[in-house]
Order: structure tokens, then sequence, then C-alpha cells
């Protein structure tokens, strides 16, 4: 499978949650930081059935007052996955880092998420560049938007 297959479909957010985030700079010791978090991502998404490869997108943004500020933009998908309609994984991403506590440049980026029965997720996330990381791991309520399915899955709502 070629790197920018599509395999399923997805759409997934989060908003304003608080998570806890262990980032390393240059190889430095680990730091915590306790900010707010907005996750989304959509990956070969189409309201009807079949998946559009042209949709390639997510975006991190994890920061908040006094100053701190980790944004992942400009994400383009590695490869992805789908489990049960409920699960979404990507390996293998990049991403853009332009925010003020880690190195500026691009980033490879893992995450999964998993919908719940409580309309809340369990989300991970990891990025990584040349001895500078980031990784999270929160459960926050899901967007009304969110959607997980097979290519040939029509969405509904």
């Amino acid at each position: 499978m070629g790197l920018n297959e599509c395999t399923c479909k997805y759409r997934l957010g989060i908003e304003a949650t608080d998570a806890t985030a262990q980032v390393v700079v240059d190889g430095g010791d680990p730091q915590m930081f306790t900010e707010t978090i907005n996750f989304s991502a959509e990956q070969c998404f189409t309201g009807g059935p079949n998946c559009n490869p042209a949709v390639n997108n997510f975006t991190i943004d994890f920061g908040g007052p006094p100053g701190t500020t980790i944004n992942f933009t400009m994400g383009r998908r590695g490869m992805i996955s789908c489990e049960d309609n409920t699960v979404a994984f990507m390996v293998n991403g990049t991403a853009q880092q332009n925010g003020n506590v880690m190195p500026t440049g691009e980033y490879i980026v893992n995450f999964s998420y998993t919908i719940l029965p409580d309309d809340t997720a369990d989300v991970t996330i990891e990025a990584s560049n040349n001895g500078s990381s980031f990784s999270t791991t929160f459960n926050a309520e899901i967007t009304p938007q969110t959607f997980i399915g097979d290519c040939d899955e029509t969405v509904e709502g």
C-alpha cells in the first residue's frame, strides 16, 4: 500500500480541552506542560460513499497563557487506518511546527483517536524531529462532525 492511499476515511475533532504533554527540546530533559489542545484531522473524507485522496489535512494547537505554544500545521498523512468505525490511526504523517516552545520545522506525527460510547475520545498524539518531541494522551468530548468509516460508507446527519 502506498503512503498516501485511502484505506478508510475520517473527520476527527477535539476543541478547547485541557491536556498534559511531555516535551523534549533538542535532546534535553523532558518538561511537562498542561495547556488547552485543539485537534482536527480530515483524511480521505467525503459525505457520500467512496474516499477522496485529495482530502489530506490535520492540525494540532497546544498552548495558552502565559505563552506556551506548540502548533503543528499543514499536516499531511502518512499511512492511515480505521477499526470498527470507532478507531482512527495515522503513522508517519508530517506537519510544520511553528510554536514558541520547540524548534520550528517539519515533524513526523503519529496519532490514534478512539471514540468511546459516551461521545468522548481517547486521543494519543506523538511528534518528533531531531531530538525534539511532543507526546500527549488525553480524553475529551468529540465534536459533532466526528466520523470514522470505510471508503464505501455514507455519512448520515
